[in-house]
């Protein structure tokens, strides 16, 4: 969804974020009070070029992946402005560089599915069972 190296959105990408998006945030209406955030996770794979060392790559690839989440987020703020309070709030921008790789079967890297954004609903589950426990004392 984005050139190699790159963090501009292309236009597949922002037309299923134009699908997407709002949806999901509906979908996450009824349980506001129990998220603590929604994070958009940017991940790449473990490439950067042949003459950089593992660091170098690492962290290459830190900034790519925050940029690209930065800017899956900076367009999602202007996609819903009803809601930009809300998103300013609740919604982080995470990259994680090749951190969290998706691996073949054989154990080897499948880098075109390492390459990714996802969006993770973080909850307070936790807070949410202690009032229901102390509810029950």
């Amino acid at each position: 969804m984005f050139d190699n190296g790159e963090i501009e959105l292309k236009p597949t990408f922002t037309g299923i974020l134009n699908d997407f998006f709002p949806r999901y945030l509906n979908v996450l209406k009824p349980f506001r009070a129990s998220l603590n955030e929604v994070r958009i996770e940017g991940h790449t794979s473990s490439a950067w070029n042949i003459t950089s060392t593992d660091s170098e790559a690492y962290f290459n690839n830190m900034r790519l992946s925050q940029g690209r989440t930065r800017s899956v987020l900076s367009y999602l703020y202007s996609l819903v402005p009803d809601e930009t309070d809300w998103i300013k709030r609740n919604i982080a921008a995470v990259g994680f560089s090749s951190s969290r790789l998706i691996l073949n079967a054989d154990g080897t890297e499948d880098a075109e599915q390492s390459r990714r954004v996802s969006f993770r609903a973080i909850t307070n589950a936790d807070i949410q069972i202690k009032r229901i426990l102390e509810a029950e004392e």
